[in-house]
C-alpha cells in the first residue's frame, strides 16, 4: 500500500516538474511576475500639480531591452528618461511633439521636431535598448522613430521620466508589465518591469519631486521664459566684442512676440535675422518646416555663457510686431 502511494505521490511531482519546464519555454511579454515598480509615491497613476515639477519611477535600469506605456489622463504630457548622472532627461513633448536631449553633433541646440503632438487619452510607448543604445518613443502605437538621443549619454542607470510642462495639473498613468499592455511589445524587449538590469534609486541623487528642476538643465523657453534672459533695448553692449555680428549697425528691428501664455519677448535683430524669422513663421503656417525657432542671443546678452539661443515655439506663438531703426 505505502509502495502504491509513493509510485502515485512521485508521478504528480514528475506531472508538475514537466508543466513547469514546458511553461517556462514560452515566457509572456506582455504581463511581468514581479511587482511593484511605480512612481516616487508607489503609485501608477501620479497627477504632477506645478509647472516644470517631475517625477522617476523608483526602479531603473543598466542593461537589457525595456517596453513601457504611460496614458496622459489631463493636462499637457511630457515623458522621457532620466538618470541622475547628468539631471537632464531626454523627452518627448506633447503639445509640441518636440525632442530634447542632452546637445550633440547632430542636435547642438539640445531640441529638434521628433513626432506628432499628443493630448489627453493618448498612450506613450517607450522601448529603451540598452543593448544598441536607443530610445523609441510611440504614439498609440505607432512608431515616431528612434531618437537622436541615446540612453548612455544621460548616464549608466536610467528611469522613466515625467514632467508637467504646462501650468495646469498633468496626471499620468503608468504600466510596467504587472497589467496587460494595450500595444504590442516589440520583439525582443521585455516588460519594464521584468527582471534584470535593475537597480533603486539612490535618495542622495534622486530629483526632490516636490520642488522645481535646475532650470539651466531643463529648459523650457516656450513655457515659462526667465525675465533675466529678455533683451533690454536700453543696454549697451559690451564694447569688448568687437566681431560685428552682435553689435547695434545697420538697419534692425525690435521683435516682439506675445506668446499664448501672456509672456513677451523682445528681440534685437539685423534685417537679416528678421527676415530669416518670417521666412519661418510663413513656410510653417503653411504646414512646412521646424516648429521652432532659435534666436541667437549674440555678444551684448549672452552673459557668461559662450552661446545662448532663445527657441520660439510656433503653436504658441499669439502675435509678433515688428519696430525696425537704423543706427546709421
Amino acid at each position: 500500500m505505502n509502495n502504491k502511494m509513493f509510485k502515485k505521490f512521485g508521478s504528480i511531482l514528475l506531472a508538475l516538474f514537466i508543466g513547469v519546464s514546458v511553461f517556462s519555454l514560452f515566457p509572456t511579454v506582455t504581463k511581468a511576475e514581479i511587482a511593484n515598480v511605480t512612481w516616487s509615491d508607489g503609485s501608477l497613476t501620479k497627477t504632477i500639480p506645478q509647472w516644470n515639477q517631475t517625477d522617476i519611477a523608483n526602479v531603473g535600469k543598466n542593461s537589457g531591452k525595456w517596453y513601457w506605456e504611460i496614458k496622459l489622463e489631463s493636462g499637457f504630457g511630457e515623458v522621457g528618461l532620466f538618470s541622475p548622472d547628468t539631471k537632464q532627461p531626454i523627452r518627448y513633448e506633447g503639445y509640441s511633439g518636440s525632442n530634447y536631449g542632452p546637445p550633440n553633433s547632430s542636435t547642438n541646440a539640445g531640441v529638434y521636431d521628433y513626432g506628432d503632438d499628443y493630448k489627453v487619452n493618448d498612450v506613450i510607448s517607450i522601448a529603451l535598448d540598452l543593448e544598441n543604445d536607443t530610445l523609441t518613443f510611440y504614439k498609440n502605437g505607432i512608431s515616431q522613430g528612434v531618437s537622436k538621443y541615446t540612453p548612455s549619454s544621460l548616464g549608466k542607470t536610467v528611469y522613466p521620466y515625467i514632467r508637467n510642462p504646462q501650468t495646469p495639473p498633468a496626471t499620468y498613468t503608468a504600466n510596467f508589465g504587472a497589467s496587460e499592455f494595450k500595444y504590442p511589445v516589440p520583439e525582443g524587449f521585455l516588460p519594464y518591469q521584468a527582471t534584470g538590469g535593475s537597480t533603486k534609486p539612490d535618495p542622495s541623487t534622486t530629483p526632490d519631486p516636490s520642488t522645481k528642476p535646475d532650470p539651466s538643465t531643463t529648459p523650457d523657453p516656450s513655457t515659462k521664459p526667465d525675465p533675466s534672459t529678455t533683451p533690454d533695448p536700453s543696454t549697451k553692449p559690451d564694447p569688448s566684442d568687437t566681431d560685428g555680428s552682435s553689435q547695434p549697425t545697420g538697419d534692425r528691428a525690435i521683435l516682439a512676440v506675445t506668446m499664448d501664455n501672456g509672456f513677451d519677448k523682445e528681440f534685437d535683430l539685423s534685417k537679416k535675422e528678421l527676415n530669416a524669422f518670417i521666412a519661418w513663421y510663413d513656410a510653417k503656417d503653411a504646414g512646412r518646416g521646424a516648429s521652432f525657432f532659435a534666436i541667437d542671443k549674440h555678444n551684448n546678452n549672452k552673459g557668461p555663457y559662450s552661446n545662448r539661443k532663445d527657441y520660439v515655439i510656433f503653436n504658441k506663438i499669439l502675435t509678433f510686431e515688428v519696430s525696425e531703426y537704423s543706427t546709421k
